[in-house]
């Protein structure tokens, strides 16, 4: 058997096993290796669901056995999942800033 990575529909990597003599084309068909789909349970929106999964997948944590055997792991991907949304966030601020002055809390500009 060998390993192969690839996307479903929803952009999702994944990691199967084939048979050697199978074309990469039947990927969707291997045996899964993993990562499962986890963030589904936790009910994450799309795109989110999909980049987490996808950092799972990244940092091979294909199982439990290996999520808690490094579970800092499963934090540093939990954490660049939303890091791209703090950025957007951060620029959204700036954004809005530009076009209403904000005043603070003391008054000022």
């Amino acid at each position: 058997m060998r390993k192969v990575d690839y996307a479903d529909e929803r952009g999702r990597m994944y990691r199967v096993l084939l048979p050697p003599d199978a074309p990469d084309e039947e990927a969707s068909s291997g045996i899964p290796v993993g990562p499962p789909d986890v963030v589904d349970a936790v009910g994450l929106p799309e795109p989110m669901a999909t980049r987490l999964h996808n950092l799972l997948h990244k940092r091979g944590l294909f199982d439990v056995k290996t999520v808690r055997r490094t579970p800092q792991a499963l934090q540093s991907a939990i954490q660049s999942a939303y890091r791209v949304d703090v950025h957007i966030l951060m620029q959204a601020y700036i954004e809005s800033e530009k076009e209403t002055p904000v005043i603070g809390e003391d008054g000022r500009q």
